[in-house]
């Protein structure tokens, strides 16, 4: 019998993102990786207090995460296909990696802050928009909602999507549950304020780590399929729009957030970044473009009809690589 190669495994599981977006959230690999570290991190912060120790026990934690749902996932597949079944093997490898991605999820919760906004509802566009960003949104005017809609689609672009796909494409299911181990980490304990500053040290430093390339394909990518149609829409050089796009990339405390935002910024011919408040607190940020700094519900349509095009692209890329892939197993008979 022929098994599908893994190539052909991929382009279902970012198809089963593209067109569903739905994600069983009960069975959601995720939402475990979530319970088990928050169940630890309470755990270490009951027993321990000193900050060195909160640094160890953090990269113990990290560890342990990560090998309980990357290894695990790998050894339980590989279990599955000595028990002879592959087919189970495969359908579970199609399942964790549609889980897993987030491209479609993200579009949606960015939708979900553009609809009340072409309807003048801007209370419910900051409600929707304050379920997807920790700034505050309660006195936000149209154009800071504009702004903090597309920064949250921007930046997640990778981390939803670029990033989760590469590590998978890389690395299979395994690689795949590691990165994603690491990331909920980071959005749990990856704090700069005390007790998080120490215990969640190695998981943000492991999630910077590890989106380093993925985030700096995605500005090459954003830019590649996208670019020359901005320069003409603009009215600018394709080289204008790359030096906005790299001018900016560095723009962010974190070192890869600002690689999608530049680029989006770029293409859109926008500015983003500026500053947030946070908790009643104003935290200045760069800006990140040389662009418009007024924004309106239609650069919000524009990024997402760019985000919806990327995602395509994407697909047909996977699918061209699962055809390929197909053909030459088929030809030499390969299972």
């Amino acid at each position: 019998m022929i098994h599908p190669p893994f190539s052909v495994l991929f382009f279902l599981a970012l198809a089963g993102d593209t067109f569903w977006g739905g994600r069983f959230y009960r069975f959601h690999p995720v939402v475990a990786m979530g319970r088990t570290g928050r169940w630890l991190e309470r755990l270490i912060l009951r027993t321990v207090s000193r900050p060195w120790l909160l640094r160890f026990w953090g990269m113990l934690l990290l560890f342990g995460v990560v090998l309980l749902f990357g290894a695990g996932s790998v050894l339980f597949l590989f279990v599955l296909d000595y028990w002879g079944q592959a087919d189970l093997a495969a359908l579970l490898t199609v399942f964790w990696g549609y889980q897993l991605l987030a491209g479609k999820s993200l579009e949606d919760h960015v939708e979900a802050v553009y609809s009340p906004l072409v309807a003048g509802d801007l209370s419910g566009a900051r409600a929707a928009l304050a379920r997807i960003v920790g700034r505050d949104t309660e006195e936000l005017d149209l154009s800071g909602i504009v702004r903090g809609a597309i920064e949250s689609l921007s930046e997640n672009a990778n981390d939803a999507l670029v990033a989760p796909l590469f590590f998978f494409a890389l690395g299979g299911v395994g690689l795949l549950m590691g990165y994603k181990s690491v990331s909920t980490l980071d959005s749990q304990v990856g704090y700069k304020y005390p007790p998080y500053r120490d215990l969640g040290w190695a998981s943000a430093r492991a999630d910077d780590l590890m989106a380093f390339l993925p985030a700096r394909l995605s500005l090459l990518f954003l830019l590649a399929f996208f670019g020359f149609s901005a320069a003409r829409r603009r009215g600018v050089s394709f080289g204008t729009i790359c030096a906005e796009a790299f001018g900016s990339r560095l723009a962010h405390p974190s070192p890869n957030s600002a690689h999608t935002m530049s680029a989006f910024a770029a293409l859109l011919g926008i500015r983003l970044g500026g500053g947030a408040s946070y908790r009643k607190t104003w935290t200045p940020k760069p800006w990140i473009g040389t662009g418009r700094e007024a924004l309106f519900p239609d650069d919000l349509s524009d990024a997402l009809r760019i985000f919806r095009r990327f995602r395509m692209v994407l697909l047909l890329l996977a699918g061209v690589w699962g055809a390929a892939d197909l053909v030459f197993h088929l030809a030499s008979g390969r299972g």
